[in-house]
């Protein structure tokens, strides 16, 4: 009995650390001079069309769903021309290594970076995609 007692509540841990945890998703704006514009989405939700000024940040709070199928996209563009930008999958649901994990894409003029914000260390944002240009 007590060895089914114990299960259930490393059980609930578990749960609770996938699926009861809070995350947040943070864009930030860190090109030179210019503004970014920003859409995220999920299957379920619209996050809104968002401007972002230099230095400007956007943070977003949602828990995963049950299945932890949760999958959130964003668009990025920069402005003036919006002919710039970038398409990428900003957060799917995991496992998580600790409660109220943050997640960074930071646009900058090379590239858009990712940083996991680590309770343990900092450790610095690594780039994951370079912008698309249209042709004008």
């Amino acid at each position: 009995m007590n060895n089914l007692f114990i299960f259930f509540i490393l059980l609930s841990l578990c749960i609770e650390n996938t699926i009861g945890a809070k995350s947040r998703l943070v864009l930030v704006n860190e090109l030179h001079n210019k503004v970014l514009a920003i859409r995220c989405k999920s299957k379920n939700d619209n996050l809104g069309d968002h401007d972002l000024r230099v230095g400007q940040s956007k943070e977003f709070r949602f828990n995963d769903n049950v299945w932890l199928t949760t999958l959130f996209w964003c668009n990025m563009w920069q402005a003036p021309s919006y002919r710039v930008h970038q398409r990428f999958d900003a957060y799917r649901s995991q496992w998580k290594r600790f409660l109220d994990p943050t997640y960074f894409w930071i646009a900058r003029e090379d590239g858009i970076y990712f940083r996991e914000d680590d309770p343990y260390g900092y450790k610095p944002p690594v780039k994951k995609h370079d912008w698309n240009h249209t042709a004008p």
